[in-house]
């Protein structure tokens, strides 16, 4: 927790998140650092980083390996301006890869080509 007062975050901002994620108490200041590394790999800013916190703090504590897998599929799949995707939906860093490439071949099952279902996950709230 002291990771996050000192980027920023206020104790209300803290309270909330924890009201929502429990397990943030019990985060380690290390992985907390990773994440903030490959988020900020994929050009994402300080602001952006505290808002995908705020949104979704179960972000926080997700293990750090199915974030890379997953960002590493979605670049895979063509999908650029990541920090993008991530502000505007900051639940699909819940998913795995696993979980993308199941969305995605639903998605080309249903007809849609890889435009339409980049612009699917680009524009559409994934849980």
């Amino acid at each position: 927790m002291d990771f996050l007062i000192r980027n920023g975050f206020t104790i209300e901002e803290i309270k909330i998140m924890m009201d929502t994620n429990d397990s943030i108490e019990y985060v380690n200041e290390k992985n907390i650092n990773l994440l903030v590394s490959v988020l900020k790999e994929n050009n994402c800013t300080d602001i952006d980083i505290k808002n995908i916190f705020i949104c979704n703090p179960f972000s926080i504590t997700n293990d750090i390996n199915i974030i890379c897998n997953l960002i590493n599929k979605l670049k895979e799949l063509k999908i650029d301006n990541l920090n993008l995707l991530f502000t505007s939906n900051p639940y699909i860093l819940n998913m795995s890869d696993k979980d993308l490439e199941k969305l995605y071949n639903k998605k080309k099952r249903e007809g849609l080509n890889n435009n339409e279902i980049i612009d699917f996950i680009n524009y559409n709230i994934i849980f």
